[in-house]
């Protein structure tokens, strides 16, 4: 592979035009939290998360860490997204306030909570009334003690952005993941990932209105889907069936692995109950370094596989 003369990743991501497929994560759920900056190198070592951290990812949440906004005065914003049993949607959202120095021990309450398999309880926290609905969630990583280009690109993302409709809020959040791919966003409760984002296409996406083969060339996948293999083929399926599909109940499975192939089945069912089903083989295309940002990619410490679907069958 010849390798770009660059020391950023995103620029070395953007050079190799690197898929971002398969890329997202898989997650439970999450808790958006105010968090005050400056932030380390990890949200979890902050001193709000810190205590409860560990609790908290054995329960299968993460943690987006969000800029405190002025505008809110002493008050704290959290906001908690839990996937439902079955095929996945969207995660099932609650917005809460906390009073001043009160989020440490919410988050214990939401960590205990989840590992009884109830709902989340948020402790001492108000929940908002039903009539105050959380609405979504645009949360562009902006996360420059963890990633340069997150902090430079995301961060002027963020302030660029004009507002994106009645119920759409946009915060800057803590490291979400493929910071090679900046500036990234993470959609809730929908749990999709973009990549690649400007200030056009980042408003195409929240209001649909982007060409789904474009979308899906920035789409990371979503974190309510189970497996690389599986998003990599919901990708596939944004691209088959446009942005009607991101509305259907989703599930996935790996059927078979053959080597560097995988075959997967995915299935939906639409709002009115019509159901699709596709199997993909999905194929690892190249391992790719993961470079450090701001050091050669001769010196990255990992590397990761570029998934690419090879074929989607209706069946």
């Amino acid at each position: 592979m010849n390798l770009p003369l660059v020391d950023r990743c995103a620029q070395f991501a953007r050079a190799q035009t690197l898929d971002p497929s398969g890329t997202a994560g898989s997650y439970r759920g999450y808790v958006a939290v105010d968090v005050p900056l400056p932030w380390p190198d990890d949200i979890a070592d902050h001193p709000t998360v810190a205590p409860v951290a560990g609790a908290l990812a054995a329960a299968g949440l993460r943690v987006q860490g969000t800029v405190p906004d002025p505008a809110d005065g002493d008050g704290t914003r959290l906001a908690t997204f839990l996937r439902p049993p079955g095929p996945f949607v969207a995660y099932e959202a609650a917005a809460w306030r906390l009073d001043p120095g009160d989020a440490t021990v919410a988050l214990a309450a939401i960590a205990a909570s989840a590992a009884a398999g109830g709902a989340l309880d948020a402790g001492p926290a108000t929940l908002v009334a039903e009539g105050e609905a959380t609405g979504r969630l645009v949360l562009v990583c902006t996360h420059g003690s963890r990633d340069a280009c997150c902090g430079s690109l995301g961060t002027r993302l963020a302030r660029s952005l004009p507002g994106l409709g009645a119920g759409v809020h946009v915060r800057r959040t803590s490291h979400t993941g493929g910071h090679r791919f900046a500036p990234t966003a993470l959609f809730l409760p929908e749990g999709t990932v973009w990549a690649y984002l400007d200030m056009d296409t980042l408003v195409a996406i929240a209001d649909r209105t982007l060409d789904p083969e474009l979308a899906a060339r920035a789409y990371r996948g979503c974190t309510g889907l189970e497996g690389p293999e599986v998003q990599a083929a919901d990708g596939a399926a944004l691209r088959e069936v446009g942005w009607a599909w991101l509305d259907h109940r989703r599930s996935g499975a790996v059927v078979e692995r053959d080597g560097d192939r995988t075959l997967v089945r995915l299935e939906g069912e639409a709002p009115d109950g019509t159901r699709r089903a596709f199997e993909a083989t999905v194929e690892v295309a190249r391992v790719v370094p993961v470079p450090d940002c701001g050091k050669p990619i001769e010196q990255a410490r990992k590397s990761a596989p570029e998934l690419r679907v090879r074929d989607l069958r209706t069946v």
